[in-house]
């Protein structure tokens, strides 16, 4: 059992980088919500790969300053034996998921709770953004 919910302790969320050692992190609960739902909708574990992104770290990424990773509103996260499809297709029935990536170097998915309208995007490469396409859908395997 985690301390934030369920199947969710802060440890899950906090930077990983070497400056501030797991010290700094933040957290919408929302967001915990949501991969509460999105666990137990596929009764599988959910595995955060990156959480909270503190100020240094999110420079050295060379992110956004308004990244959501650093007010606590991202994750990045895989799940064993379910497809980037499936969780996608799972995140767009959820109102409160209102950004949606898919990372292609590792094949990670974003979510995030942003307050703007839904936004969706496929990550190719460090910082190359493209809108989720319906050719970018069929060229991952996402439709």
């Amino acid at each position: 059992m985690g301390d934030l919910s369920e199947h969710f302790n802060h440890k899950d969320f906090i930077c990983r980088c070497n400056d501030c050692r797991g010290q700094e992190f933040k957290i919408h609960l929302g967001l915990v919500g949501v991969l509460e739902e999105l666990g137990g909708h596929f009764r599988k574990p959910v595995k955060i790969v990156q959480g909270f992104r503190c100020e240094a770290e999110n420079d050295r990424e060379e992110k956004s300053k308004k990244s959501f990773h650093t007010f606590g509103k991202a994750v990045h996260i895989i799940m064993r034996d379910v497809s980037p499809k499936q969780i996608i297709e799972f995140l767009r029935t959820l109102d409160e998921v209102r950004g949606i990536g898919l990372n292609t170097d590792d094949n990670t998915i974003h979510i995030d709770t942003r307050r703007e309208d839904r936004q969706e995007w496929v990550r190719e490469g460090k910082n190359r953004y493209s809108p989720m396409s319906t050719e970018k859908k069929k060229q991952y395997g996402l439709i």
